[in-house]
């Protein structure tokens, strides 16, 4: 992800993830504004990094019905929640199963996936530019239902690029745990891992007979599997009731073909790190 747009919009995912680690689990509606600065591979599977500054931006809102019930189950349909994050997307709550200690959502959404452009690292020459691909998205979470939402969240995303750049379809997988070490500070902990289509995996990490002819590559053919597998620490701590400050320290191993690519294996690395620190104000 080589555009400077694309790898703002990188680090302001980062920004947002650390964000979400201080959001109430059942606000009714928070804002929460901020911004920082992030460290990023240039594109994915580089060893190349850069600090960027990011933008954060995040509204969230839930239904009265929110609440969880005081014994046995509950559940609620039409619209629960809406979350809304620049760039991430935004992502509606349409039908809920809670516990007196759980919610499990299934929502609906759309985002955007940044593309890669090759002049901005010469590891990608002759590659030529991935654009960036409008998504749409179907994920089902599980979330403490305490205010903060201290303890155990997991759940499973499915995304599609709807514009037909790639045509790729990713499912992700998420297990953490937040913490809270004081009133004011929390740690959020979460393992990721994501497995990619063939049309993903070659669009970013394949050379086709063009690019070979056009690069210093040989073919390499990216089929279908686990992209990569991580982890994300991100530490939040509100020194007044609006003020915040966040950051976070992630790293993911590119797997299989993602790591066996010419663009990983022999100029870049599967070993990829990102950090981000910043600022918010909550409204």
């Amino acid at each position: 992800m080589t555009g400077p747009g694309s790898k703002i919009g990188v680090a302001a995912v980062l920004a947002v993830l650390g964000l979400l680690a201080t959001s109430p689990a059942r606000a009714e509606t928070q804002f929460l504004l901020g911004g920082g600065g992030a460290l990023v591979p240039d594109y994915p599977g580089s060893d190349d990094y850069e600090i960027l500054p990011i933008p954060a931006l995040r509204f969230d809102w839930s239904s009265d019905g929110a609440a969880p019930p005081a014994t046995g189950y509950s559940g609620q349909f039409g619209l629960v929640d809406a979350h809304l994050a620049f760039p991430d997307g935004v992502d509606i709550g349409i039908a809920r199963l809670s516990t007196p200690s759980r919610h499990f959502t299934l929502r609906l959404g759309g985002g955007y996936r940044f593309g890669r452009n090759d002049d901005e690292n010469h590891a990608l020459d002759g590659m030529g530019d991935i654009g960036g691909q409008g998504l749409t998205r179907v994920s089902i979470g599980s979330e403490p239902a305490n205010p903060r939402g201290i303890g155990v969240h997991f759940g499973l995303k499915y995304e599609t690029d709807i514009t037909n750049e790639t045509g790729a379809d990713t499912f992700s997988l998420y297990v953490g745990n937040k913490f809270a070490l004081t009133p004011r500070t929390t740690l959020n902990v979460t393992g990721t891992a994501t497995w990619a289509d063939a049309d993903y995996m070659q669009s970013y990490f394949g050379v086709s007979d063009l690019q070979a002819s056009r690069s210093r590559y040989n073919r390499f053919d990216a089929g279908a599997g686990v992209a990569d597998v991580g982890l994300d620490a991100r530490l939040n701590y509100a020194f007044t009731d609006h003020w915040l400050v966040f950051g976070s320290v992630g790293y993911s191993r590119l797997t299989g073909d993602a790591a066996d690519s010419p663009l990983v294996d022999k100029e870049g690395s599967a070993d990829q790190f990102r950090a981000t620190t910043g600022f918010a104000y909550r409204f």
